[in-house]
């Protein structure tokens, strides 16, 4: 099981932002509300991924996390940033969880476009027995 909470952002890059969060684990994907004409948004909505599979691939998985400014929901926003990192890194560090840790938002297709902002979320991992 993956427990991810998003907090808030901070520093988002863009005007008149109608931030929304996309969580991706895996193959599943869920959103934040969107928050309007803000750069710091506040959120703080917890989101849980159950999964079936044996811990191998489960640490395989990637968690992504994207900020996305989104105008209308109907049609597709545009990407801010995101941030992605495998289950099996989360797993690895104490209680296997980071706790109120400040992601750093970059788009994956330009790494020299520097920071894009700052994304605060909890992500958790609970596997069998523990």
């Amino acid at each position: 099981q993956v427990s991810i909470s998003i907090i808030e952002a901070r520093q988002l890059v863009g005007l008149n932002m109608d931030p929304v969060v996309c969580v991706e684990v895996g193959e599943e994907k869920k959103y934040t509300s969107m928050k309007e004409s803000t750069n710091c948004p506040y959120y703080n909505e917890y989101f849980v991924f159950d999964f079936h599979v044996p811990p191998d691939v489960m640490f395989d998985k990637i968690i992504k996390l994207s900020v996305i400014h989104s105008k209308n929901l109907l049609r597709s926003g545009t990407l801010v940033g995101s941030f992605k990192m495998d289950v099996g890194t989360v797993y690895t560090q104490p209680e296997h969880q980071f706790y109120h840790k400040w992601a750093i938002l970059s788009d994956p297709e330009d790494l020299t476009a520097g920071l894009k902002g700052y994304l605060k979320c909890d992500i958790a991992v609970v596997g069998k027995g523990d």
